[in-house]
């Protein structure tokens, strides 16, 4: 029992690394995206986008417009902002680190505690035995 919490920990901190790596990575690239203008244009062609025919299916034509006027008018209205968005997103990736170390900081934790209390519990057939 004891080594399936260690497995299951083992687990847990490797999916935990693997979506910081991806969190990180992602926050990189926005921050690049932001301080360059990449994503400004990125977005204008978007926006520029006309709606394919099978969408009015499943969304109103008028509410893609919309959307889509909104997202320039979001643009034209940061336009200012976005390279200091940019530096400012640079800052998110040692924050995402810091909170995986206190993630797995909770997660080795909670093994010990796990392992702690598995070694505690008995079965009721070995307690009524050793009495």
């Amino acid at each position: 029992m004891k080594i399936a919490v260690w497995l299951l920990f083992g687990a847990m901190a490797l999916a935990w690394t693997a979506g910081a790596w991806l969190t990180a990575a992602v926050a990189q690239w926005s921050a690049q995206a932001l301080a360059s203008g990449t994503a400004e244009a990125a977005g204008r062609a978007v926006a520029a986008w006309p709606a394919p025919p099978w969408m009015a299916l499943w969304i109103d034509p008028a509410w893609v417009k919309a959307l889509q006027d909104l997202m320039v008018w979001s643009l034209d209205t940061a336009q200012g902002l976005l390279p200091w968005l940019g530096t400012a997103m640079g800052w998110l990736v040692p924050l995402v680190w810091v909170g995986w170390g206190f993630g797995l900081v909770v997660l080795l934790l909670l093994a010990a505690l796990a392992h702690w209390g598995v070694s505690r519990w008995r079965p009721a057939a070995l307690r009524g035995a050793s009495a």
